[in-house]
C-alpha cells in the first residue's frame, strides 16, 4: 500500500505539469527574477519532448521516469489547460516558442481527435479510439479556438455540446457519444464554467445574438435548478435535478464572472476588461492578467530568454528554416486590436542564446520516445532515444527595429526573407477550471 502511494505521488496530470506558465512567468517579470518563470517553462517542455510521433500528449506522466501513465489522449480532462496555456503564453509574453508548439499540438489534435463537431480520446501512439465520450471540460475548446481564430469548427462544437445542455439542463461530467445517453458514473454537473466561457468568446467574436440567448437559457437553469439556500448547490444528477449540499469556489471566480461578461459586453464595452487601461488575459481559473509593459514588452521577454544561463554570456542570434514556414494569416489581424500581435513586440526572431542548450532544448522541437518494455526488465537496460522531428521555424518581424548579428550557417536567403508569416489565425484567451 505505501508503495502505491509512493507511486501516485510521482504521477501529474498534463494540465498540472503544464499550466504554471502564465502566473509564473508574470511573477518573474514582477519579481525580475528569470527562476520562476524558467522551471516552468522546462516543464512544458518537458511534457512536449515527451509527445508521440503523431504529435499527441498522454493524460498522466511520472515526474521521474518520464514514462507516460495514462496514454488517453483527448482535450479535456487531464490534459485541457496545457493546449490553453501554450497559446495564452505566447499571447502574454510575445514567445514564439510557445506559438510554435501550440500550432503543432493544435494540428494533431484536429487531425487525431476531431470527429466533427464532437471531440474524442484516443492512444496518444496509434490514434486508436479510446473513449467516444464528451466530458465537461471539452467545452473550453471552442473559446480556445476562437482565441487562435478558428471560428467555424468552434461554432459547430458549441452547437453539440449546448444541445447537451438543453436535454438536460445541464452538461454532465460524462456524455457517452455512441449512446447518446449520459455516461454511467459521471452523472454531475458541479456548477462548471467551461461552456459559458466557450459562449462569452464566440459571442464577443461574432456578436450573433444566438449566443446571448443560449447564455440565458443557462442563467435560467441555474436559478431553476442549482439555487437553494445559502447559494447555488451542485447538481449530483443532470437526469433529475437532484441537488448535493457543495459549491466550488469557481463558480464565482469563473461561472459567474463569464455570464456577467457576456450580458455586460451586450449592453455596451465599458467595463475594465473591454475598455480598460490594459488588455487582459484570463487565467485557467478566470483570473486576470494585465498585460502591462512590464509584463508584455518585447524587450523584457528577451532579456529572460537569454537568461538560461543566468550571467551575461549572452548572444543574440537569428534562426530560419526552408523546410516549414509558419504563415500567419490576415484573419490575425483583422478581427480586433487586442487579438492582434502588438507592433511594439520587436523580435519573434530575438532569441536569447546559451551556448549549452542543444538547439531541441532551445525551442521544444525534440521528442523523447520510451521503448515498451516488459515489466521485469532491469533499469539499465532502458534505452532512451532522443530524436529530432522538426527544425525550428522563426518569423521575421519586418517591424523589428531591433538589430540582430547574422550568424554563418543560419542566415536566411533572400527568399526566405521576402516571404509572408505564420498560418495561424491566432487571437485570445480562456479561463476554465
Amino acid at each position: 500500500m505505501k508503495m502505491k502511494a509512493r507511486q501516485i505521488l510521482f504521477i501529474t496530470s498534463t494540465a498540472g505539469g503544464g499550466t504554471l506558465t502564465l502566473e509564473f512567468g508574470v511573477l518573474s517579470r514582477l519579481t525580475n527574477d528569470p527562476i520562476f518563470e524558467q522551471v516552468t517553462k522546462n516543464a512544458v517542455r518537458g511534457l512536449w519532448a515527451r509527445r508521440s510521433r503523431i504529435n499527441l500528449v498522454g493524460a498522466h506522466i511520472d515526474v521521474f521516469s518520464g514514462e507516460w501513465t495514462q496514454k488517453d489522449a483527448g482535450i479535456g480532462t487531464s490534459i485541457d489547460s496545457f493546449y490553453e496555456y501554450l497559446l495564452k503564453a505566447y499571447i502574454l509574453f510575445g514567445d514564439e516558442e510557445y506559438l510554435f508548439i501550440f500550432q503543432e499540438a493544435y494540428k494533431a489534435a484536429m487531425l487525431y481527435l476531431y470527429n466533427d463537431p464532437w471531440y474524442v480520446e484516443v492512444n496518444m501512439n496509434s490514434a486508436a479510439l479510446v473513449w467516444p465520450l464528451f466530458n465537461s471540460l471539452q467545452a473550453f475548446w471552442p473559446g480556445l479556438q476562437v482565441l487562435a481564430g478558428d471560428i467555424e469548427p468552434a461554432i459547430r462544437t458549441h452547437a453539440a455540446f449546448f444541445s447537451v445542455w438543453k436535454r438536460y439542463g445541464f452538461t454532465p461530467e460524462g456524455f457517452n457519444l455512441a449512446t447518446f445517453n449520459v455516461q454511467q458514473g459521471q452523472k454531475s454537473y458541479p456548477l462548471r464554467p467551461e461552456l459559458i466561457e466557450s459562449t462569452y468568446w464566440l459571442y464577443k467574436a461574432t456578436r450573433n445574438p444566438r449566443f446571448l440567448d443560449a447564455g440565458r437559457d443557462m442563467l435560467a437553469s441555474l436559478q431553476y435548478a442549482a439555487r437553494c439556500t445559502c447559494g447555488y448547490c451542485h447538481i449530483s444528477d443532470v437526469e433529475f435535478h437532484q441537488q448535493e449540499d457543495h459549491m466550488e469556489s469557481f463558480f464565482l471566480a469563473e461561472t459567474v464572472k463569464y455570464l456577467w461578461l457576456l450580458f455586460d459586453l451586450a449592453a455596451g464595452p465599458d467595463n475594465l476588461v473591454e475598455n480598460g487601461p490594459y488588455n487582459y488575459i484570463f487565467s485557467t481559473e478566470g483570473h486576470l492578467l494585465p498585460a502591462t509593459p512590464q509584463i508584455s514588452l518585447a524587450s523584457e521577454n528577451c532579456s529572460y530568454l537569454g537568461a538560461y544561463c543566468r550571467s551575461s554570456n549572452v548572444r543574440r542570434e537569428t534562426y530560419s528554416s526552408d523546410t516549414a514556414k509558419l504563415n500567419i494569416s490576415n484573419s490575425f489581424t483583422d478581427r480586433d486590436p487586442f487579438l492582434s500581435p502588438p507592433k511594439s513586440r520587436s523580435s519573434a526572431l530575438i532569441k536569447g542564446f546559451c551556448p549549452g542548450l542543444t538547439h531541441g532544448q532551445r525551442f521544444g522541437i525534440s521528442y523523447i520516445t520510451i521503448d515498451d518494455r516488459v515489466e521485469d526488465e532491469s533499469p539499465s537496460t532502458k534505452n532512451v532515444a532522443v530524436v529530432e522531428n522538426y527544425p525550428v521555424v522563426v518569423v521575421k518581424n519586418h517591424s523589428s527595429d531591433v538589430e540582430t548579428e547574422p550568424d554563418n550557417g543560419h542566415e536566411p536567403n533572400e527568399d526566405q526573407r521576402d516571404e509572408p508569416q505564420i498560418d495561424n489565425r491566432a487571437e485570445m484567451e480562456r479561463g476554465g477550471d
